[in-house]
């Protein structure tokens, strides 16, 4: 068991390193790498719509993650009670395409909240 333990450790740590790797070098006489400005980025949502998406996300996600396991289901069955049309699967599956959590931007007004057909 403390093998196991070990290994999940080191497995973590490598894990949690990866960003480290990738963030590439930092030219000579640079403290530090270069950052995005505000215009490349585009704006940046102010904390109270990060909360209030965050806070919205509490119940938003458990309901969205129901309807799609269910919606998963349903269109198996579809699939199979129309004798394998994945045409008919693939209807039902549609209507669980879009986001699957509220981003800050939907709380602001800049972006549309997708949930399947309905915008």
């Amino acid at each position: 068991m403390k093998k196991v333990w070990c290994v999940l450790a080191l497995l973590l740590a490598v894990a949690m390193a990866t960003p480290a790797w990738s963030a590439g070098e930092v030219p000579a006489g640079q403290m530090t790498p270069p950052q995005a400005t505000a215009t490349e980025q585009g704006p940046t949502p102010d904390a109270g719509a990060s909360l209030a998406a965050a806070l919205s996300n509490v119940v938003y996600f458990p309901l969205r993650f129901t309807v799609t396991v269910i919606t998963a289901e349903v269109g198996g069955f579809t699939g199979w009670m129309t004798g394998g049309d994945a045409a008919a699967a693939h209807a039902v599956w549609r209507s669980t395409d879009g986001q699957a959590y509220i981003r800050p931007e939907v709380i602001e007004g800049r972006e549309r909240l997708r949930f399947g057909h309905w915008q």
